[in-house]
């Protein structure tokens, strides 16, 4: 998922830069070309919040330029596909490529790890219930998921050590083992439940694998800012007279 800049189609605005000679020109376009990209980017941003609910940080800052060099002139915008080395989250093309092209969400590491231990049902997938607590983006509370894999035996291992709930005193006494539980409606799982004292609540639901609709329009953002003959030249010439400023 790729959207490019160039200057091809301005041949008056390039021709202008010819007249410096020398590596002026090439260079003086490179620029012009990431600047536009950075405008590309700062729409998208604001293309993301428009349509994400409360967008974490992590999805603000998922565009990646690819800058235009004198030697390349092209500049490159796309989501980031490649997962942080430090964590076994998703990256973040997985979550945002659905909203662009629609179709369904992929699975999360959450979900791997219920359905490895035979606790979610094949084809099914989680969502919080009304016992979830959420955080200011109306996420699940990492701590709490946590603490559900961890009381249903469902965190995978972690630097040799096993993170799931035991039968230590520690561990009992925090009582996450006999909290959770799978839910079923007659013989069929409908969720995870946690029952503290009196009160039992849903704080996972499964369903059936979400479906998106396009909503993020990537390509129609870069498209848009890409295609701008105006804005183009403009940073052309903003180039060009910072070309001429460090020839002078």
């Amino acid at each position: 998922m790729r959207g490019s800049i160039s200057a091809a189609d301005l041949d008056d605005a390039v021709a202008s830069l010819a007249a410096l000679g020398g590596d002026l020109p090439s260079k003086a376009l490179a620029h012009a070309l990431n600047h536009t990209a950075n405008q590309a980017n700062q729409a998208l941003v604001a293309e993301i919040d428009d349509v994400f609910d409360r967008p974490t940080s992590f999805t603000r800052n998922a565009i990646r330029i690819l800058h235009a060099t004198a030697k390349r002139l092209e500049a490159s915008l796309w989501v980031k596909d490649e997962k942080d080395n430090n964590s076994k989250a998703q990256a973040p093309e997985d979550w945002v490529a659905p909203q662009v092209f629609g179709g369904p969400r992929v699975d999360k590491a959450s979900e791997r790890n219920l359905r490895s231990k035979g606790i979610l049902p094949k084809g099914m997938f989680i969502v919080p219930a009304e016992g979830a607590r959420l955080d200011q983006y109306g996420n699940m509370s990492r701590g709490q998921m946590i603490q559900i894999l961890s009381g249903l035996g469902a965190l995978e291992y972690v630097a040799g050590a096993t993170q799931n709930a035991t039968q230590s005193a520690r561990s009992l006494a925090k009582g996450h083992a006999q909290a959770f539980f799978v839910m079923k409606r007659g013989k069929r799982p409908i969720g995870i439940g946690e029952r503290r004292g009196e009160n039992l609540v849903m704080v996972l639901a499964f369903v059936r694998q979400p479906q998106y609709r396009e909503r993020f329009r990537f390509f129609d953002v870069v498209r848009r800012i890409a295609e701008d003959d105006a804005l183009l030249e403009a940073n052309i010439e903003k180039a060009l007279a910072l070309a001429m400023q460090s020839k002078a």
